[in-house]
C-alpha cells in the first residue's frame, strides 16, 4: 500500500477548501506553482484525478469530493490535537464556524461570545437542520444552533430554549380577528410551508397528522423571510416560532387552539470536538443563556 505524503494532502485540502489554487497557495503561504506541483504529485502517485481543470473554476471530481470529506475530518482532528497538546487557555486567535437554522437564536450567542472572546474569527452560515447536521459531521462547521437533533451518540447537545410555534395570518383574513386558530381551521386553508428539511414544517405536519387532518393545499417556499412575504401577499397561512417573529403590520401571529406545538432549540457540536477551546467557550456562553 502506498503511503500518503502529508504535505501533498494538505496542499489538496487547501485548494479544495478555498476553491482556487491561488487562494490555496495564499492560505499555506507558498507560491502557486509549488502548490500545483504538490497536488499533481499526489494525483500521479495514486493514479487519480482530484480536480477538473477543464473549467475556468476549480471543481472537485467525484474522487476529489470523497477525499475532501476525509481531509476535513483529518485536519479538524489535527487542529484538536494541537490545541490539546499546547494546553490552549486563552482564545487570542483561531476561528469558529457556526451554523444555524435561523439568525434569531444564533446572533445573540455570537454577540456574547465576541464580547467575551474578541480574538477568534467567527463565521455564521444559515441552513435547515439536515444541512447543518451534515456540516457538523463533515467538520465544515464547529457548532450548530438548531431545532432538530437526532439521537446520535456522536453529537454533544446543550438545550438552549423552547418556544411555541404559531400561525401567521394576513391581517385582512377573517381568522385574524380570532384569538387562536384550531388545526381544523388551519387545514381548511392553503398553507405556506418551508422546505421538507425545516423543523417548523415537520412540527406542523405532525400536529395535523395526529389530528387526522390533511391541508387543502400547500405552497412550498425555501426561506423564512419568503414565507412571511407570501403570507402578507395573501398566498396562505404560514408558521413560525414565536421568538423569530418580528412585528409586521401586515400580519397577525396567532396561537393554536387546543393543542401545543413547540420548538426546542439546541446548541450542538461533535462530541469529540467539544474539548476544543473555542468550541468549549461557545458552549459555556450557550449554557449561561439557557440558564
Amino acid at each position: 500500500m502506498k503511503s500518503i505524503n502529508h504535505s501533498q494532502l494538505r496542499a489538496f485540502h487547501a485548494v479544495a477548501t478555498e476553491g482556487s489554487f491561488t487562494k490555496g497557495a495564499r492560505l499555506l503561504h507558498v507560491t502557486q506553482p509549488t502548490l500545483s506541483q504538490e497536488v499533481k504529485a499526489l494525483e500521479e502517485t495514486h493514479g487519480v484525478l482530484l480536480f477538473d481543470r477543464s473549467r475556468r473554476s476549480v471543481a472537485l471530481t467525484e474522487v476529489g469530493q470523497s477525499l475532501f470529506a476525509v481531509t476535513r475530518r483529518l485536519f479538524a482532528a489535527e487542529q484538536e490535537a494541537v490545541e490539546l497538546l499546547a494546553g490552549v487557555r486563552h482564545l487570542d486567535g483561531g476561528s469558529l464556524a457556526v451554523g444555524a437554522d435561523g439568525p434569531f437564536h444564533a446572533v445573540p450567542l455570537l454577540a456574547d461570545f465576541a464580547k467575551r472572546h474578541p480574538g477568534p474569527t467567527v463565521s455564521l452560515s444559515v441552513g435547515n437542520s439536515q444541512e447543518l447536521l451534515r456540516g457538523l459531521l463533515d467538520t465544515r462547521i464547529d457548532v450548530a444552533v438548531l431545532a432538530d437533533v437526532p439521537g446520535d451518540s456522536r453529537l454533544y447537545v446543550v438545550p438552549l430554549r423552547r418556544d411555541p410555534v404559531k400561525v401567521l395570518v394576513p391581517r385582512s383574513h377573517p381568522l385574524a380577528r380570532r384569538r387562536a386558530v384550531t388545526l381544523a381551521e388551519v387545514a381548511a386553508e392553503k398553507l405556506v410551508l418551508r422546505e421538507p428539511g425545516s423543523m417548523t414544517r415537520r412540527l406542523v405536519e405532525q400536529a395535523l397528522s395526529a389530528a387526522d387532518l390533511n391541508p387543502a393545499a400547500t405552497l412550498e417556499i425555501q426561506s423564512r423571510e419568503a414565507v412571511v412575504e407570501a403570507v402578507a401577499s395573501g398566498l396562505g397561512l404560514g408558521f413560525v416560532s414565536a421568538a423569530e417573529f418580528n412585528a409586521d403590520p401586515r400580519l397577525v401571529l396567532l396561537p393554536f387552539a387546543g393543542v401545543t406545538v413547540e420548538m426546542d432549540e439546541y446548541v450542538v457540536c461533535l462530541r469529540e470536538r467539544r474539548r476544543l477551546a473555542v468550541v468549549r467557550a461557545f458552549l459555556e456562553v450557550a449554557r449561561e443563556r439557557a440558564g
